[in-house]
């Protein structure tokens, strides 16, 4: 009996629970199977326990192990009501009960809600750039709309070029206005069929500098070009062109903007040629001989002949047959003048009635041959025209280099006079 008993010791000592049936005839076998029974109790609630089963059943004796156990299993408990708290959010939670875990423990929980409030940071951060972003994404629909609009009714023609310089990537709907196309017949049209080959030349000249440039510049450019329409005409437009560059500064497209501008050039000529031409009579008049008289002495281009002409008779016809009868002598000689000369012939009306022929890269002989031409056209006019005839006295000189036109100019007034007297004469005798 003793044997047994030391062995039912020695194997609760080496901490093992005997598996054995205890003898009755023991005389500690009740208080034996008791201490074994306790034991099981306390090695399954401890089994529990590490497996995380909280709902086990606590040892129904006491006793410091078992109170140990019981006050392991209630700050277990806590700790997972804790650990709900932490996940529900309330990162106040902390761990005082438990030593190197709790310094652990709370100290992943303030980690925990540092990065809660920088993910809230961030999720704050993230709302406000997709608000900005959504706030971006309508201003650039209402832009692209109003972009849409003005492109579409404003009477410019508004396009982009792809940068080879070869084909247009969009063209706004005015160009039906502008040439007569519809939008998809103009953006399969080659860049070389849309204009005059001078006007492709110089387009592409102003616009070829940017492909080179290694940061494309903002600058405008301003180009004047002659373009076909559908009915084929050839059309005055002025076109704004203006590089734009990626991200990286490279060139990407060429926008323009082209505008008719036939009847601005009309007027712009009309302008010029009542600048430089007499109301009465569609000849030069006294501003352009100057001006061309200037540009002569400083050419090259001699001899150059002078005549002065001079209208007879004409206060005589103004004071006796009135204003209009002088007008209409004045308006004879200066067709008389036209039909004696070249297009390029400077004919001029520097006076009343006075004219004045510059005749580039002529000579005495010329300038002769041209006074003959003058009253041979005077004949001509005066058989086929009633009343008052024409009648203009002549004088030429000519000039072999610049500093002899003064003298020239001189030497022809001087002798236009003196045909005039020698013709009064004529007229008395």
């Amino acid at each position: 009996m003793e044997t047994t008993t030391a062995c039912l010791l020695t194997e609760l000592s080496a901490g093992r629970i005997p598996r054995g049936v205890i003898p009755d005839g023991l005389p500690e076998a009740e208080q034996l199977r008791q201490l074994i029974a306790y034991l099981k109790q306390i090695q399954q609630f401890s089994l529990s326990l590490s497996n995380g089963d909280l709902t086990a059943p606590l040892p129904a004796a006491g006793g410091p192990v078992a109170g140990s156990l019981k006050s392991l299993h209630a700050s277990l408990k806590h700790l997972t009501w804790q650990t709900r708290q932490i996940a529900d959010g309330d990162f106040s939670q902390r761990v005082d009960f438990m030593g190197e875990f709790s310094e652990a423990f709370n100290r992943m929980v303030e980690r925990l809600d540092q990065s809660r409030s920088e993910l809230e940071a961030l999720n704050l951060r993230l709302q406000e750039d997709n608000t900005a972003l959504r706030n971006l994404t309508e201003a650039l629909r209402e832009s692209e709309e109003r972009f849409r609009h003005i492109a579409e009714n404003v009477n410019d023609v508004i396009w982009t070029l792809d940068r080879t310089l070869e084909r247009f990537t969009y063209i706004s709907p005015s160009i039906a206005t502008l040439r007569g196309l519809s939008v998809e017949e103009a953006l399969q049209e080659p860049l070389e069929q849309a204009m005059t080959p001078e006007s492709l030349a110089a387009m592409r000249t102003a616009l070829s500098g940017k492909l080179h440039e290694e940061a494309v510049s903002s600058v405008s450019e301003v180009i004047e070009v002659e373009q076909f329409c559908r009915d084929g005409r050839i059309i005055n437009v002025e076109v704004v062109v203006s590089a734009v560059s990626d991200a990286d500064g490279r060139l990407k497209e060429f926008v323009g903007i082209s505008r008719d501008i036939s009847m601005r050039k009309k007027a712009e000529a009309l302008l010029k040629y009542q600048n430089t031409h007499d109301a009465q009579t569609e000849l030069y008049n006294r501003a352009f001989f100057d001006a061309e008289l200037e540009r002569t002495m400083q050419g090259s281009q001699f001899p150059v002949s002078v005549i002065v002409a001079d209208l007879d008779g004409l206060k005589r016809v103004n004071d006796s047959l009135g204003h209009e009868a002088g007008d209409r002598l004045i308006k004879g000689a200066a067709e008389v003048l036209q039909m004696a000369f070249r297009g390029n012939d400077i004919v001029a009306r520097t006076g009343g009635d006075e004219f004045i022929i510059l005749l580039h890269g002529m000579g005495q002989d010329g300038a002769a041959a041209s006074l003959e031409r003058i009253r041979s056209c005077a004949q001509t006019y005066n058989a086929g025209h009633d009343g008052q005839p024409v009648s203009i006295s002549l004088g030429a000189a000519t000039a072999t280099a610049a500093e002899e036109l003064p003298l020239a100019l001189k030497q022809a007034d001087e002798r236009m006079y003196a045909d005039k007297l020698a013709r009064k004469q004529q007229r008395t005798t």
